[in-house]
């Protein structure tokens, strides 16, 4: 003997197949769409690296030629420095001595003090 579905249960059936064949055409249309806003997004990252790849190097091209700059001025300053730095010093030496000559000058002149021979200057 056949058994025979109610009614309303086979419409159920019918339903959900239906159901589950306009669920699947919506998951594969939005799958779809989701697969080409993925390849738009990937040719947009392509574009930006193939620009950014050229600025990258260029970029670096710069930044070594301005260390190789920079290290010629570091020399060149180091070299000026040893050619006029010892004068200066010098300079500046003798000047210490100069003052130093001059200002007991003065001093033996206001106090009225010589020095002689074993005749020491006291300083306040």
């Amino acid at each position: 003997m056949e058994q025979q579905w109610p009614v309303a249960l086979q419409v159920a059936f019918y339903v959900a197949s239906g159901s589950l064949v306009l669920l699947a055409g919506v998951v594969i249309s939005v799958a779809l769409r989701i697969g080409k806003q993925f390849d738009r997004v990937l040719a947009a990252v392509e574009r930006v690296e193939a620009e950014l790849t050229p600025l990258a190097r260029e970029t670096r091209a710069v930044v070594n030629r301005l260390g190789d700059l920079s290290a010629g001025a570091q020399r060149a300053a180091d070299a000026a420095g040893e050619l006029w730095l010892p004068p200066v010093l010098l300079a500046n030496r003798t000047a210490r001595i100069l003052r130093a000559g001059v200002a007991s000058f003065l001093g033996a002149l206001w106090n009225g003090r010589g020095t002689a021979p074993g005749n020491t200057v006291n300083t306040p």
